[in-house]
This record gives structure tokens, sequence and C-alpha cells, in this order.
């Protein structure tokens, strides 16, 4: 059991390391005089716009850190980029749950770096996410200053005499929807196809990206050049060992004979496919696993129930499993990840060789096998509990847990096994 032992400290090791983790990716920097430097970027996937970047020339220098006062723009390569704006940044809630009950609309001023979602040769589309909201922007060519795209949520404060409370009712502020609109005319677009767009179009990246495409008539060629081109899935393969722990209710007639515990270790195989959420960083993903796994159970006991003598219960058992698992890698590198996941799995079982009597197998067994049948599960259903590491881009060490899986339906052996399968993959 050590390689499980390892993989659990890993995983509880995992949260630490995360925090010190370093995600170096081609890409360069612009500083304050126009001086483009190209080197590594320490890309971390951000959820909110970074205040800062680590940088270094080569991946084997110290890292420099630059922030809004230190640089104007940078990129990396085919994953994102951003660019520096002094801006004024809304500070109200969009959340329905935490909206005020009047007009808000508080800013602050700062500068800080904006997302580059699209740059076209007419618009510009921006954004900036914080502990608060997401916001967009939008610029204008010749020079693309960005503008706050305005979406407010408020709630109506207004009295109504007649029923004598506040109607209370949420109110959506769709603003930028008349932002684009005049945007869209300026250039000649607002015509019978993207106007009704813009009237039902959401505050979310893929509508108004949709609608600033459009206006800049971006082909697909020039979109998908700000795109990662890199792979959304691949495809794995190993090996491995299933440690099948088969334990009968000590309520059981089984039980009170005699029978207990036994743990087989038999091979298994793996195979299936992981698709990623983000393919830039390969953070989450979302893994089809197909497995083979062989156990058995082979219980030899003294029997304190007629007749008395030297038994055996055993069997063998093999399961096809289909599973769909969600896996997150908390400390994530190319070359070294630490992983943990659960996922929900469906097995077919069949089984061979069932047997319940004497030791000697003398022939007996016929009586005492008719009388206490086996019943066995031939489908059942579980959750899988994953945990893991991967070293390089291809070997992935692993550790799968399910519990409490019904062997048998009841009856007289109410057999039921916890499997732990310790296994590596080779990712292709």
């Amino acid at each position: 059991m050590k390689p499980l032992l390892i993989l659990t400290i890993a995983i509880l090791l995992a949260p630490v390391l995360a925090s010190a983790q370093s995600n170096y990716k081609p890409g360069y920097v612009v500083n304050l005089k126009g001086d483009t430097l190209r080197g590594f970027i320490d890309y971390q996937a951000w959820d909110t716009n970074p205040d800062a970047i680590n940088f270094k020339k080569t991946l084997t220098d110290r890292s420099s850190k630059y922030g809004a006062d230190d640089i104007d723009y940078f990129s990396v390569d085919k994953l994102e980029s951003y660019k520096r704006y002094t801006v004024h940044i809304s500070t109200d809630q969009t959340n329905p749950n935490k909206v005020v009950n009047y007009r808000d609309t508080s800013n602050r001023v700062a500068t800080v770096f904006l997302k580059v979602l699209e740059k076209g040769n007419r618009l510009a589309l921006y954004s900036f996410n914080d502990e608060i909201k997401m916001r967009f922007y939008i610029g204008d060519s010749p020079d693309y200053t960005p503008k706050e795209l305005i979406f407010r949520v408020f709630t109506d404060p207004t009295f109504d005499s007649s029923i004598g409370i506040s109607k209370g009712a949420t109110t959506n502020e769709y603003t930028y929807r008349k932002q684009l609109s005049a945007l869209a005319q300026k250039y000649g677009e607002l015509n019978d196809n993207l106007l009704p767009y813009i009237a039902k179009s959401e505050y979310n990246i893929d509508d108004l990206l949709s609608i600033v495409s459009k206006i800049n008539h971006a082909t697909e060629t020039e979109l998908e050049k700000t795109k990662f081109n890199g792979p959304s899935l691949n495809f794995f393969a190993g090996a491995g060992v299933n440690l099948n722990t088969t334990s009968p209710s000590t309520v059981s007639p089984y039980y009170t004979a005699g029978g207990r515990s036994y743990t087989s270790y038999l091979p298994a195989v793996f195979l299936g496919m992981n698709l990623f959420a983000n393919p830039a960083n390969r953070k989450l993903q979302f893994r089809l696993e197909l497995s083979e796994a062989q156990s058995e159970y082979k219980y030899l006991y003294a029997s304190k129930v007629s007749p008395y003598e030297p038994t055996e219960a055993s069997y063998n058992e093999m399961a096809l499993a289909a599973s769909v698992q969600l896996i997150y890698n908390f400390y994530n590198t190319d070359n070294f990840k630490i992983f943990g996941g659960v996922g929900f799995t469906l097995m077919h079982c069949s089984f061979s060789n069932s047997y319940l009597g004497s030791q000697s197998h003398d022939g007996s067994e016929s009586d005492i096998e008719a009388n206490n049948p086996y019943f066995f599960f031939t489908s059942n259903d579980g959750f899988v509990i994953k945990g893991g590491v991967q070293f390089t881009k291809h070997f992935e060490f692993f550790a799968n847990y399910l519990n409490g899986i019904s062997t048998t339906n009841g009856g007289y052996f109410q057999l039921t096994s916890n499997i732990v399968q310790l296994g590596v993959n080779y990712i292709f």
C-alpha cells in the first residue's frame, strides 16, 4: 500500500505546492519606451487580470517582475495578451444577490492591464475581471482607447401606493447595446442581420466578441491567429494492479460460520481520453476511462456451523467498467502535475469458478452450495476517487478508490468490495 500512501501525501501537499509553482511559456513584453523583449512569461491562466507578471529572457535566468508601472504590453504566445491602460472601472455589483436598491454609477480610475480579446481594423474588445465582476471595454480606431461597455443591475426602489409596498423589481440596464449599435452605425454595419443580434445580446464574451468580429469583418483566419492552437484532447493507455478487498456483512450467516475479508492482487488495464476545459493550461479535464480488472475471493476457514469442517469459499471475477471523471491539476506544469478527481463508474461483472465447500474438494460442496448460493450482482455502479502525479508529458501514476461495491445480492454471503487500483498510464 506504499504507492497509495505516497499519492495521498502528494495530493495533500498539492495546495501548498500550487502556490509556488511556475509555468513559463514563450512570449514577449513591450516596455514603456516601446522596446520589445522576447523571452518567457510565467503563465498562470489568470482568472482575474494580473497586476504583474514574472518574465525571463531565458529559462535559466532569474525572473524579473513587471507591473503596469514598468511595461505597456505583454503577450504569451497563442494564449493571452494584455495592454496597459488608465481607465474608469465601474464598482457596482451585477450579481442579483448583491445589487442595491438604487442605480449605482460608482467607479474608480486605475492603470491596469486589460486583456485583449480582439483587435481589428475598426474595433478592439478588452476585458477586465476582479473580485467584484467581469467588465468589457471597447476601443475605436485609430487609437483604440478603451471605454467600458456599461451593464448595470439594481433593484427598483419605487413605492407602489396601490399595494403599499416597494415594487422591488430587478432592473437590468443594457447600455452596452446602445454603445455597440452606435459603433455599428458609424461603420455602416447596423443592418437587419446585426441589429436584432445586438438587441438580444447578453453581457458575456461570446456575444460581445461575435458582434465586434462582425463589425470588424474579421475572417476565420484572423480570429484563429489569436487563439491557442494546441490539442483539446489526448488519449492514454495503461496497466496496473487491482486490489479488491471483499468482506461479508457481520450479520450474515456466512460471517457467523467463520467467513471473513479477503484481498486479491490481480492485474487491470486502462484506456481512454482526456478532454481539456482550457487547452492552453490543461488544469481542468474531463476523462472518459474504460478498464478491465480481475479479482478473486478465496477464504479458507474452519466452519463454526455444521458440517464443522475446513471450508473454502471462492470465486473469480472479471469487471468491465466505464467511468466519467472530473480531474483537476492542483500543481500544473508541462512536465510535472499533481492531480485529484472524482467520477462515476458503471461496471459489468462476470463470475466463474464459484465454490463453497470442503477445502479438500471431496464432492460435499454440491449440497452446501445448493443451499447457500452466491446471488452475484452482474452489473453495478459507484463513485470513484482519483489521485496521482504526472511525470514528463507522457507518464502518469495514479490511484483509484471505489468504496462499498455490492458483490452479492444479500442471501447467505452479503459480500461488499472496496477497491483500490494502482497503475501507470502512457499519454499519447
